[in-house]
């Protein structure tokens, strides 16, 4: 380490936002990563596991992968990512994606053409300033597959209130898909899946568009 670094560790050091020790460089110490309780990749497609079938509605997707549930740290990331904009609960969910994104990749269980990342409608993305996907997920993915910009939303009420029934409702004919994507296998990228809703919104365009193959894929999904 040099002289100016052990300096700077010194005058301002990191600590890890799970056990708070000191840590060489900003995040998650390797421990910490290693005990956040993830989806173990070695269980597959999600969409198998009883559970998650009963919970999810995903009809026009063939898989799903996620992060892990929304809850703890996950949560409390995305929502001082989402809610204020602070940039490292966004590099501290760019971390845990792309440990997550290896194992996955280790485990050989998805493979794919290209991403599309669920966009936000317009009006939202100017108020906001940033889409939440594009800032983890984009940059994760961005140097292993082609990103498909084909994707656009209108504008819909806020899904956070809505009971399953009226969130499906909420969410027809919300996308709107330029192009083909004949033959392709597809990768769906979202922040969170609560019912499933949107992601099949999106997923069925897909389909109409030629997909071959669609995983819908989620930094977490909301339990019960």
């Amino acid at each position: 380490m040099s002289l100016a670094r052990a300096l700077t560790h010194t005058l301002f050091p990191c600590y890890c936002p799970c056990c708070h020790s000191t840590v060489d460089t900003q995040g998650i110490c390797a421990p910490c990563l290693s005990a956040l309780p993830l989806f173990s990749p070695d269980q597959g497609n999600l969409l198998l596991r009883a559970d998650i079938q009963t919970q999810f509605n995903l009809p026009c997707c063939d898989g799903l992968i996620a992060c892990g549930w929304y809850k703890g740290m996950l949560k409390r990331w995305l929502c001082e990512l989402k809610l204020r904009h602070r940039s490292h609960a966004a590099y501290l969910l760019r971390q845990v994606i792309s440990h997550q994104w290896q194992r996955y990749c280790a485990e050989q269980i998805i493979d794919v053409d290209a991403a599309i990342l669920i966009p936000l409608p317009r009006h939202r993305l100017i108020n906001r300033g940033f889409n939440q996907v594009m800032q983890t997920w984009g940059r994760v993915l961005e140097a292993q597959l082609t990103t498909l910009p084909v994707l656009s939303k209108r504008m819909t009420r806020s899904q956070q209130s809505l009971t399953r029934g009226a969130r499906l409702k909420n969410q027809t004919q919300a996308f709107r898909l330029e192009g083909t994507l004949a033959g392709q296998r597809i990768l769906l990228v979202d922040d969170v899946i609560t019912t499933g809703a949107t992601m099949n919104a999106a997923a069925q365009l897909c389909r109409r568009a030629g997909a071959a193959q669609i995983w819908a894929c989620a930094t977490c999904l909301t339990p019960y």
